[in-house]
């Protein structure tokens, strides 16, 4: 029997989520998902044929599964919202930055199944990388069906430690925004060198795409792959010292480490234990 599943929240990425699912067949009556707006609802159930529905404790009800989709700083007053729905052996999803299994569980108030989720952005276009971590009541049953779950939008890992989700969060979650930040500079200084933006996008964007595809799909080192390309006194390797000189590694270490302290910091300022 297909597990009916319940989305509270229909944003970007429950969109994701869900457009994967039905692209990989997913019956459409199976999904839920809930939204305050009129507007929003049908639109949702004409796009996708879904069911749509305005109270999140109605969704909860008729799922066997329930995807978190709202925002972190929402979380509490949702979940309780509809705690008295939730049943003993049904399984949580959240998708929601910095909010702990610890304060998940606690606003639901049962011993539920719980996966918190690190989903990113290019998640939208199925090119995504997810990092999840379960509780003790999730078993490996549901950790399969989650894993399932997300191939819709991309790749996912588990880990074993929730705290090591503030590394993920840097490594995978804001790690879009880098490398289009990377984009940004390097169309800039195409354009200033005379070539039109267009061109600019189109070379660089190819570039990345095909380093990041040649680091998934080959088995060499990324040095070595980087070396492959880097001839003596070439012009790779002047662009590359220019890099060193820079210190480019403390640049990039700087940088996700301020990722993970802000991660840290929302999970203390979303923790149930500040109720």
């Amino acid at each position: 029997m297909t597990p009916s599943i319940a989305f509270i929240g229909v944003g970007n990425m429950a969109r994701a989520i869900f457009s994967g699912m039905l692209a990989n067949g997913y019956p459409a009556d199976s999904i839920i998902g809930t939204s305050r707006t009129a507007e929003k609802r049908t639109f949702y159930h004409e796009q996708y044929n879904m069911r749509m529905l305005a109270d999140n404790a109605s969704a909860v009800r008729d799922a066997d599964v329930v995807v978190l989709c709202v925002k972190p700083a929402q979380m509490q007053a949702v979940l309780e919202g509809f705690a008295d729905q939730v049943r003993d052996d049904q399984l949580f999803i959240s998708v929601a930055a910095g909010v702990e299994l610890a304060s998940l569980a606690h606003w639901l108030k049962k011993p539920v199944a719980i996966v918190r989720s690190m989903p990113n952005t290019p998640s939208q276009v199925g090119a995504g990388i997810t990092g999840l971590i379960a509780n003790a009541h999730t078993t490996e049953a549901q950790k399969t069906w989650v894993t399932d779950l997300f191939a819709g939008i991309g790749e996912s890992v588990w880990v074993e430690n929730e705290a090591h989700m503030h590394t993920v969060t840097s490594l995978s979650g804001s790690a879009p925004a880098y490398f289009f930040r990377f984009l940004e500079a390097m169309v800039k200084n195409g354009q200033a060198q005379g070539l039109e933006e267009a061109t600019c996008r189109k070379l660089a964007s190819h570039a990345m795409l095909g380093a990041a595809r040649m680091v998934t799909e080959l088995d060499d080192p990324i040095e070595q792959l980087r070396h492959n390309i880097t001839s003596p006194n070439g012009t790779t390797q002047q662009a590359l010292m220019s890099f060193e000189a820079a210190d480019i590694d403390k640049v990039v270490a700087d940088a996700m480490t301020a990722c993970v302290t802000r991660s840290q910091e929302m999970s203390k300022d979303f923790s149930a234990q500040k109720d």
